[in-house]
């Protein structure tokens, strides 16, 4: 059992009863599929061993693009394309965070405030890659990640950018 199951196993049903009119329903699809991942519950395939004739039983993933145990190999793979399109040269990690004032709005309007983080954020790095006190170019290479809570599974949404060392930069005669 990963991490994250055995957190929800124990902290989950304590969690959702204290704050489960809080919860978005998207939030318990996730927990659920998760407790479920490789049991019984997810279904089972069963295979026999054609050398000893045994069965074995393997229970199925959930499939949620949040499971850490089912979605492991799509992000090492993502993680390899990304660094195979890396440019050359240094690389920074910036992070944007929200005010804990706007955290509860943002949690009841997810998809309009994430958007509007990225919006805002990824707008503020390309004038900031504009300026010479920084990196004076035009085209500046970055890539964030949207992440919701923090290492006490408090919500925190923030996006943390990947920031190359340059930009890309227009020459006018």
């Amino acid at each position: 059992m990963d991490k994250l199951t055995e957190i929800f196993r124990t902290y989950g049903p304590e969690y959702l009863q204290q704050h489960g009119a809080k919860v978005p329903p998207q939030h318990r699809k996730v927990i659920e599929a998760i407790l479920r991942c490789r049991t019984p519950e997810s279904g089972t395939t069963i295979y026999r061993c054609e050398h000893c004739g045994e069965d074995h039983v393997l229970h199925l993933g959930c499939g949620n693009r949040h499971c850490p145990i089912c979605q492991y190999r799509k992000g090492r793979q993502w993680l390899e394309r990304q660094l195979e399109r890396q440019m050359p040269g240094a690389h920074f990690m910036v992070t944007f965070t929200v005010p804990e004032q706007l955290r509860p709005f943002m949690r009841s309007n997810q998809r309009l405030a994430y958007s509007a983080l990225f919006a805002a954020s990824s707008e503020a790095m390309k004038l900031l890659a504009k300026d010479p006190r920084f990196i004076g170019g035009d085209l500046p290479g970055f890539f964030g990640v949207l992440h919701t809570w923090d290492r006490q599974l408090q919500y925190h949404p923030h996006i943390h950018y990947v920031v190359t060392g340059g930009a890309i930069a227009s020459t006018t005669g």
